[in-house]
């Protein structure tokens, strides 16, 4: 049997990008293009090494689960809420699969038995446009499975050199502003920034916002005053920084909270509704 290798890495690297990309939309995760590219581009690497001489062993099971993992992890970075959207993808891997079965079926395709596997012998306009198929119905059909369209953004954060990338909820209850300048405030969880400080961050010292100031004084901290439910008032500590979000970049400020500001750790961040829409 020919295997032509630009046509198995075209093919695997846009099927694995749809579906990547299916995955971030159900999952309500933000969908950052270059991340999604490059887990697709492992998994088409992947699939053409297979057939270079004298890697058939990247064949076995523990090699496939390695390339899946890392494609999760290269296109949805490594937190709490990667391990769902794993299973968000292994499922529209199953409905994909199923979906060929449907169409092979309906064309009289003939079922075929090579290496202790049953396949079909599928065309590669007609994978592709039933991955395509399938993407766009997921996308269509079917809501996401915990947010509304566009309601996760992809957040960057730069302070003094150092960035940080994460994910925030656009929260129309959110109305935590600055009350000098009266601007909104980008509130994020402590953990998730730490990179942006060259000091070790305790949550000891974010638990006590107005001594954790001093420590901080070089970076021109505020206390920024705040109400939330089962908490009548209290003070989270800010820092200026410069924030991206939908390729608007500005100065802002971006509180510490104490606790994490998503139960299941699906974002890191909460926005002011549609302050950056």
């Amino acid at each position: 049997m020919t295997v032509y290798a630009d046509a198995v890495f075209v093919l695997n690297f846009s099927v694995n990008y749809l579906l990547l990309r299916a995955s971030a939309r159900l999952g309500g995760a933000a969908i950052r293009t270059r991340r999604l590219l490059l887990g697709a581009l492992l998994g088409a690497a992947y699939a053409v090494a297979v057939y270079l001489p004298g890697l058939r062993w990247m064949t076995l099971f523990p090699c496939k689960v390695l390339c899946a993992a890392g494609m999760i992890v290269l296109s949805f970075g490594w937190r709490r809420s990667t391990f769902r959207l794993a299973a968000v993808f292994g499922g529209m891997t199953l409905v994909l699969c199923g979906a060929v079965y449907g169409v092979e079926l309906l064309r009289g395709g003939q079922l075929h038995y090579r290496e202790n596997a049953l396949f079909y012998p599928v065309s590669f306009f007609s994978l592709l446009l039933t991955a395509a198929a399938v993407s766009a119905a997921c996308r269509l059909l079917l809501p996401k499975l915990t947010f509304a369209a566009d309601s996760i953004l992809p957040v960057t954060l730069r302070l003094r050199g150092r960035t940080v990338r994460l994910s925030a909820l656009r929260d129309s209850g959110n109305t935590l502003c600055d009350p000098v300048s009266g601007e909104n405030v980008l509130t994020v969880y402590w953990r998730a920034v730490r990179g942006l400080f060259p000091c070790t961050l305790s949550e000891a010292e974010i638990a006590c916002p107005a001594t954790f100031a001093l420590k901080l004084k070089d970076y021109a901290p505020r206390l920024i005053p705040y109400r939330a439910v089962g908490v009548p008032s209290g003070l989270l500590l800010a820092i200026p920084c410069e924030i991206t979000i939908n390729n608007r970049t500005k100065t802002g400020l971006i509180a510490l909270s104490p606790t994490p500001v998503s139960a299941r750790g699906a974002y890191e961040a909460l926005t002011g509704g549609n302050q950056y829409a």
